[in-house]
């Protein structure tokens, strides 16, 4: 009896582990490019997909936004697969997104990250340059957070707090689309701060804010907008617009 127990248990045992085999993991899946010639209107690029776990032959395919099969190709070595394709400036960014997908015969199919080629491959100017101060009275003592965020330009974009002694005070690289948010105590002697916007291009610099600007309303938390517009207007002289506003 017992030795029918165990023959049944290494049945079960045979039989889930031969399912774990045909089910199996998702395979990881890499996608990586690299322009190979340049035009003035578009870019021969060379991506590659990769699934370093997945069992040969591996079949790969190559997809474009709104779920377009743009290549396919079978790699029977623990090769990536390379696909080279003519990839034309669009009007909006998302209609440049590829992604990768790897099956295998043994195993479900793997999907890799959105690849964003637009920013990559057409590089734009930093501007129309935003910065908002909100002064803040907590516990710890007033505080002043500075958001600031460039609406247009290529990432990555650097964004630092900057003295007018040309001092970098703080710095940061946020995501593409996010603002640069910076927090420091208020002192009793006003200070000038400006916020500089950074790429591969150039820089944008907001005008120089005093920071508090003068007599300070009562109130726990107040909000100063310093909305700037582009490089060519602050150079003629049209700095941004300070306003104070109660929560």
């Amino acid at each position: 009896m017992r030795l029918l127990l165990l023959f049944c248990l290494a049945l079960l045992a045979s039989g889930s582990f031969s399912v774990e085999q045909k089910i199996g993991l998702v395979p990881e899946v890499t996608i990586a490019y690299q322009v190979l010639e340049v035009f003035p209107r578009s870019r021969r690029v060379l991506i590659t997909c990769h699934s370093p776990q997945g069992t040969p032959p591996i079949a790969y395919s190559l997809w474009g936004s709104q779920d377009i099969e743009v290549a396919r190709k079978v790699v029977k070595k623990h090769t990536p697969a390379s696909f080279s394709i003519n990839v034309t400036l669009k009007s909006r960014p998302d209609l440049l997104t590829y992604t990768c997908q790897a099956a295998t015969s043994s195993g479900p199919r793997g999907a890799s990250t959105t690849l964003q080629m637009y920013w990559e491959l057409w590089a734009k100017p930093v501007s129309q340059l935003q910065t908002n101060f909100t002064l803040l009275d907590r516990g710890s003592g007033p505080r002043v957070e500075m958001s600031c965020r460039a609406s247009l330009g290529s990432p990555p974009i650097t964004y630092s707090l900057v003295g007018p002694d040309g001092h970098v005070h703080l710095q940061q690289r946020p995501h593409y689309g996010q603002p640069a948010n910076f927090s420091f105590l208020l002192t009793e002697t006003p200070r000038w701060f400006q916020c500089q916007a950074q790429n591969d291009i150039n820089v944008q610099s907001s005008p120089l804010t005093l920071v508090p600007p003068g007599q300070l309303p009562r109130g726990p938390t107040f909000v100063l907008a310093a909305s700037l517009t582009s490089i060519a207007a602050i150079a003629s002289g049209m700095l941004g617009r300070t306003t104070w506003t109660r929560l």
